[in-house]
């Protein structure tokens, strides 16, 4: 009997760890920093163009969060005096890597993205009809965008958004 119970309580043990074997990956895994996304924000930046002048800008960003946080489609509206942007992004998080499609509706620009994503930043390089790599660093309740490239019209972009 004595061992019965040894038995049982052994195997309770085996099973119990190799679930929690089962469950850790899931766990450990990195959450998206896209939920922290979602939602309306507003934002003023500047655009600085190759010509060196620059432009302060007006902006709004939608963000939808899908699939449990791993897709994000984006809409982000820009204005200036001179200028106006309008950009969508639908993107896909994975084990801290980000890919997927941008468009700028204005220009008919379109192309790819991919790099990398931790809790607080985006590390992206975007290619196509214009090149250049964009950082997105969130904190609480805003988050600030920054885009470089060489492309033609302007070198970067820089936006800092916050709820609205």
């Amino acid at each position: 009997m004595l061992l019965l119970k040894r038995y049982k309580l052994v195997l309770s043990a085996v099973l119990a760890l190799g679930m929690n074997l089962m469950i850790s990956p899931v766990c450990a895994q990195e959450a998206s920093p896209f939920t922290q996304l979602a939602g309306n924000w507003r934002g003023y930046g500047t655009v600085r163009l190759t010509d060196g002048r620059s432009d302060r800008l007006a902006c709004r960003g939608n963000y939808a969060v899908k699939a449990g946080g791993s897709q994000l489609s984006l809409s982000i509206r820009c204005e200036s005096a001179n200028n106006k942007i309008d950009m969508r992004s639908s993107l896909d998080y994975e084990r801290g890597r980000v890919s997927g499609h941008w468009q700028e509706r204005n220009f008919g620009l379109e192309g790819e993205v991919a790099g990398s994503a931790a809790a607080s930043r985006l590390n992206l390089q975007f290619s196509g009809q214009l090149q250049g790599s964009m950082a997105v660093t969130i904190s609480g309740a805003s988050h600030r965008v920054s885009v470089t490239t060489a492309g033609p019209g302007f070198r970067d972009v820089s936006i800092s958004f916050s709820r609205g």
